[in-house]
């Protein structure tokens, strides 16, 4: 693991282990039910994106940042973070050898002393982050390279129960096994899709983030 750049901001992240497992709708609850937080939302491509980069407000070899504006557009993450309370947004969009520059252009964009959700599992190592939240949807099955990577550092193990005949216990229990490395601090369970993360959940992030007492809505 490549050493953590310094940064100003507090950092919280959040990965998963293939797209559309939950990570963004847990973002979400988090600004709902934290408030003060801000988020880096990280895109990656292997090869430099072509005309949406046309758009950019920030162009480099390896990456670019989103034009504010663009960030409210419906239906993007972005947006959704922005309209949950999300005190600052920005979006990073890179090729992996322009990810620590573009981290650092990010972060610089963002009010001191704010923490920062990022939501990227290639951006772990490069940050100190205080938590590191694993969201899964079970059954798993695929575990994309650069999460498998970093699952010693998974701090918190989210288990994004999609019906009510998923056994949260057994498939955490059932990843661990597969994932030797995986050793979380703390397990939990919600179905994301109809109810928020569990309260103590909440607020052990909250305590941990330094935002105490600082809720959005009632917890």
């Amino acid at each position: 693991m490549s050493d953590p750049r310094p940064s100003r901001q507090t950092v919280l992240s959040v990965i998963g282990p293939h797209t559309r497992c939950g990570k963004s709708l847990f973002v979400v609850h988090l600004l709902r039910y934290i408030s003060g937080l801000a988020c880096l939302k990280i895109t990656t491509f292997d090869e430099r994106p072509g005309d949406e980069a046309d758009s950019a407000e920030l162009v480099r070899p390896n990456y670019y940042l989103e034009e504010p504006a663009l960030l409210r557009r419906p239906g993007k993450d972005t947006a959704n973070y922005l309209a949950a309370g999300a005190v600052h947004v920005e979006r990073l969009v890179c090729r992996p050898p322009g990810l620590a520059g573009g981290l650092d252009a990010a972060l610089s964009r963002f009010p001191p002393r704010v923490p920062v959700v990022v939501e990227s599992s290639r951006a772990t190592p490069l940050l100190a982050p205080l938590a590191v939240v694993l969201v899964v949807r079970p059954p798993l099955r695929e575990m994309k390279a650069s999460t498998a990577q970093i699952i010693s550092c998974v701090t918190d193990l989210l288990m994004n129960v999609s019906d009510d005949t998923t056994q949260p216990t057994g498939e955490a229990d059932r990843l661990m096994e597969r994932y030797g490395e995986l050793r979380p601090q703390h397990v939990w369970s919600a179905d994301l899709s109809r109810e928020r993360p569990p309260a103590e959940m909440i607020q052990r992030l909250r305590e941990l983030l330094g935002l105490c007492g600082r809720s959005s809505e009632s917890s």
